[in-house]
Order: structure tokens, then sequence, then C-alpha cells
């Protein structure tokens, strides 16, 4: 279940006014634009929506995890613990990476490497940022298996990656992500590759363990049902904005956007009438552009109006509360 609201300190992470492009030849596509968002300790913090709506290019963004060029951050600040992130060499980002950031990546088999025992792979971060000794790392590494549940860690300890099933290798991530202790983990799309039950198992471990260090977990994710389940906080985007902003609670009981009401709209039901056909959202989500024209979302939108071809800001309204906010100039 979601966690508190309840924000103690400053933020772990602060983005404010992050804007990304993709150059293409002498052409800059806008791939993220004015997107600002918060992770307080304990809290899960999720981006949603669609592929290509620039969640994993935010994500991977906080700790240049992504090739510039062509990708360049245009304006904005990302502040992670109060540091500015733009300002840093590159050896204290890498210094960061697996440290104070921990990531979780969709595909686990690709992730890891594979010639790599398991062990091995868990104790670099240790060995490399705690300075700890390959005999003390590995002894860690066989103790953070037992603490991400899996069975016979020592036996699994000497495996390879190929010799785990697909939730075995993801929980393997879950420890890397975890060694160091970061106070910001990373989870990008985890369980996308899993079946319902595993991918419950793995993401209550994940939360579990995030809040355990009093660290914050940022979700990336096109599942409102599992963001329903852990997140605190929801950030909806669609073509590289965020178009509402909402405690989990507030946006599924009182979503404004057009969008968050399709993809709400969209989640199967297994109570109440039995639908003839799932809901779905017409027509394709728009590629990257130059940044100009109207809410991205119109020519897909139900309620459009020839008001939709101005940019309407994030905002509220007499209904909202709690920093609900959202961009549109014809809400539910």
């Amino acid at each position: 279940m979601p966690g508190s609201l309840k924000k103690s300190g400053p933020p772990i992470l602060d983005v404010r006014g992050l804007c990304m492009g993709i150059w293409s030849g002498k052409t800059e596509l806008v791939a993220v634009a004015d997107v600002s968002f918060r992770a307080y300790s304990g809290q899960v913090v999720a981006l949603v929506g669609e592929s290509g709506a620039g969640k994993s290019i935010t994500a991977m963004s906080l700790t240049h995890l992504l090739p510039m060029p062509p990708i360049k951050i245009t304006a904005g600040e990302i502040r992670l613990s109060g540091r500015d992130m733009q300002t840093q060499s590159p050896k204290q980002i890498r210094d960061i990476r697996g440290n104070e950031v921990g990531i979780v990546f969709q595909e686990p088999m690709t992730a890891l490497n594979p010639s790599l025992r398991i062990w091995r792979q868990i104790a670099e971060p240790l060995v490399r940022h705690r300075r700890m000794s390959w005999s003390a790392a590995k002894a860690q590494a066989i103790y953070l298996l037992k603490k991400v549940r899996i069975p016979d860690a020592e036996t699994k300890a000497e495996a390879y990656p190929h010799q785990l099933s697909g939730g075995m290798r993801q929980r393997v991530m879950v420890a890397i992500a975890i060694s160091c202790e970061p106070r910001l983990i990373i989870a990008d799309e985890p369980t996308t590759a899993l079946d319902v039950t595993v991918q419950a198992q793995i993401l209550t471990l994940l939360t579990d363990l995030t809040r355990g260090l009093g660290g914050a977990l940022l979700l990336i994710t096109h599942d409102l049902g599992v963001v329903a389940r852990y997140a605190d906080w929801v950030n909806v985007m669609y073509a590289g904005r965020i178009v509402e902003t909402a405690a989990a609670d507030d946006l599924y009981r009182d979503g404004r956007h057009p969008y968050t009401h399709a993809l709400l709209a969209s989640v199967p039901k297994i109570v109440g009438p039995i639908a003839h056909r799932l809901e779905s959202i017409a027509g394709q989500p728009p590629a990257p552009s130059d940044g100009t024209g109207g809410c991205a979302f119109a020519p897909r939108c139900p309620r459009r109006t020839e008001r939709c071809d101005e940019r309407p800001p994030l905002s509220g309204d007499e209904r909202t509360r709690n920093g609900h906010l959202f961009a549109c100039w014809n809400p539910l």
C-alpha cells in the first residue's frame, strides 16, 4: 500500500523546469518540456504514460545515462540531495551512480553481464564505492541475495544470469540497486516482462527496501494498476510534458485531465458489469516535435475545443487540493 505523503526534510530529488532536446541534423526535436517534480524520503513517485511519453528519457537524464549529443538538456535543474547534477564532473557522476542512486532496468537479461557470476555483479559497486575487499563484498552479496528473498543464496551467488528465472534475475537487479544503500532508486518498468504474481513480489520488495533505507523510489511505468497499489505521488506524462500531477488517491478519485481519464478507463476491471470490449485510446501518441502548437493530446481528445490550439498551463481549480495540478482547458 502507498506510504505517507508527509514530507520529511528537503527533497531527495528535485527536478525543476527540465527541458531536453534531440538533435536530428540541424533540427532540435523537443523530447521533454518543462518537467518538474520532487521525491522525498520514504516516498514512491511515479512517472506514468504511454511509450514515447518521455518517462524513461527523463529518468535516465538524472544520472546522465543518455548519449549527449544527440540528446541535450536545454534548460532546468536536477538536484540530488541539494546538489546540482548539471555541474557535476563525469567522475563525480560515476561516483553517484550505483552509490547514491541505484537503478533497476526493465530487462535484467540485458542489464546483467552474462559472463560474470551473480555475486561478482552485486559485489562490484561495493568494491568500487565502499572500498570493500572482494571477499568481504562477496559475503555482503550473499547477504543481499537473502535480503531480496532468493532461496539458497550461496548456490545462486555462483550462478550466471542465464541460469536464473526472469523473476530471480530481477531480484538480483534489486540487490545491486540497494547494495550501497542509495538515497534514490530509479525503477524503469521493472516488472514488464514478469507475470502478475512475480510482478507484485518484486514491487513489494522494492518499495519495502527503499522505505527501509529511508530513500525515495522513482517508478517509471505505463501500468496504472501498479501505480494504484504502490505510488504515493503520480505524474502523468504525455508528449514530453506532465499533464497531471497529484497524490495517488486524489488522482484515482478525481483525475481531471482527459488523458488521465482515458488511461484509467483502459485498465481492465475484475469487478462490476462485464464490458463487451476493453477501452482504448483512439489515435497514436505524437512524435517529438519542435515544441510549438497547443495541447498535444488534442487530436485524440473527445473534449477538444478551439481553445486547445493554445497550450494550457499546469494549474488547479476549486476542486483540486494537496498540490493537484492539471493542464487542460476542458477538464473532467
